[in-house]
């Protein structure tokens, strides 16, 4: 019997690859054919970054809601219109005077719309609550007679954005974006309902002044299901549904950041032995000068938050960027007060950004920073121009991929086993009936850039996941 080297076995091998490799056209057809994609919306796009041109795609132009993907727009545009080492910035102020180290007057937090403020997600930057307690302390104040502001004025009310579903905005991925924020706006609240339904015990933590829990459930012998929702008239977490009567205990969106960062700051004081006496006619009788600077608080840079949004896809952080996007765009116009409508504002200098880049904005339906709107809507088409052209862009040597999360364990286990799963760096986005991956590849020096977004797809979000990560492996293997 003739023996077989190890050597023709591989030769062979490798040949038999080389006859099943996909081209990327084919790679395409072959995805979008699954069953489970008959009656979905879809598009693909892959470009070829030297040449710019398209080498696969399929319904390239059709407008598809994009989840967070969206939140790879908002990332260029903020690095392109701010610069990557833009940091936010929150002044703290004296209003009041010092005498013989005991001051008399109002310490007021002005918030600018930092999203990072004693965010749990970016632990090594600057602490505001430790800051403002050791400039007291170097300023020699032992005492505080009068009152601890958190201003909230800057952004107008609603915080949160007119096309996100009420249903999400109680949870922690459906935080509003405030002028002065903190926590993350999360609170994790817990609280217990008697078999009538009642609310018989409450707490917050951390503690949020004047928050409520207020039930409108109803007693049950056998059913337990409870639907939360945010009421920012009381404040108040308004629970709903059925209940035995037990304890709950959640983290949900905090409707009021600023009573928060209150508390915390008049904790420290306590804390660190400066006294604090809450006194509201502590300023009658105080001649004002013009406010002193405390602190300035400053964030960490935007290419910092751009990298934790887009690996957690933070919605309150993406969302906070198109605020601030709005913002330097009515303070540059000189208007007298700042809109109620700031997200159309956003929208509206992003989509002048992209423009001027020379992107064709008419597929973009933007609604807000983030994605969490459903009424977001894009083309691969105008995903892949705007990937394209970030892949030539630098901002200060800070590209957009630099910035990107890789695809190791988002794209299903097939990829995530896969090598590629660390050459290919990419952003999802994920809601009912809605899976999107748009990123690059390979990784360090990107030659394609890809967008996949898949709407209406009748299989589950896990084996979606696993068809575009395969996908991806068929693309670029």
């Amino acid at each position: 019997m003739r023996k077989i080297s190890i050597t023709t076995i591989l030769l062979a091998l490798m040949a038999t690859l080389q006859l099943s490799a996909l081209t990327p056209q084919e790679a395409v057809d072959k995805f979008v054919s699954h069953s489970s994609l008959r009656y979905a919306s879809l598009g693909v796009q892959v470009i070829d970054l030297d040449s710019a041109k398209s080498i696969a795609s399929y319904r390239p132009e059709q407008a598809n809601i994009t989840a967070s993907t969206m939140k790879t727009v908002v990332s260029s545009a903020a690095l392109g219109l701010m610069g990557p080492h833009f940091r936010f910035e929150t002044p703290v102020y004296l209003d009041g005077v010092v005498d013989g180290g005991v001051f008399k007057g109002n310490i007021i937090i002005r918030g600018m719309g930092d999203p990072t403020l004693g965010s749990v997600f970016l632990p090594n930057q600057a602490n505001i609550v430790e800051e403002i307690v050791a400039a007291l302390r170097a300023s020699g104040i032992h005492m505080v007679e009068g009152n601890i502001i958190g201003d909230d004025s800057y952004y107008a009310y609603p915080y949160y954005d007119e096309d996100w579903d009420v249903g999400d905005l109680a949870y922690d991925y459906g935080t509003a974006v405030h002028a002065l924020n903190f926590h993350d706006n999360l609170v994790t609240v817990s609280y217990a309902l008697d078999a009538r339904g009642r609310v018989t015990r409450s707490g917050f933590s951390p503690s949020v002044p004047g928050l409520k829990v207020i039930s409108r459930c109803r007693g049950s012998r056998g059913r337990n299901a409870i639907t939360p929702y945010l009421d920012y008239s009381v404040p108040a977490l308004v629970v709903t549904g059925e209940t035995t009567g037990k304890s709950y205990r959640n983290t949900y969106a905090n409707p009021t950041p600023a009573p928060m960062l209150v508390d915390s700051v008049e904790r420290a004081l306590k804390a660190s032995g400066i006294q604090y006496n809450h006194d509201l006619n502590a300023c009658d009788n105080v001649i004002h000068a013009e406010c002193s600077l405390l602190v300035l608080h400053k964030s960490p840079e935007l290419t910092e938050i751009i990298t934790s949004l887009l690996d957690r896809s933070d919605n309150m952080f993406a969302h906070a960027l198109l605020r601030a996007i709005g913002a330097r765009d009515w303070e540059t116009k000189g208007l007298d007060s700042m809109p109620s409508d700031l997200d159309v504002l956003g929208v509206a200098a992003v989509k002048r950004w992209l423009e001027l880049q020379g992107i064709n904005t008419e597929p973009l339906f933007m609604r807000d920073g983030s994605g969490l709107a459903r009424a977001n809507k894009a083309s691969v088409n105008f995903f892949g121009d705007m990937l394209s052209m970030m892949a030539h862009r630098t901002f200060d040597g800070v590209r957009l991929c630099d910035l990107m999360p890789t695809a190791s364990g988002r794209a299903g286990k097939t990829l995530k086993a896969n090598p590629l799963s660390e050459q290919i760096v990419l952003k999802s986005g994920s809601m009912r009936h809605v899976q999107c991956f748009v990123g690059y590849y390979p990784a360090s020096e990107p030659r394609y850039a890809f967008a996949v977004l898949v709407n209406n797809f009748t299989c589950s979000q896990a084996s979606i996941r696993e068809q575009i990560g395969t996908f991806l492996c068929n693309l670029f293997q």
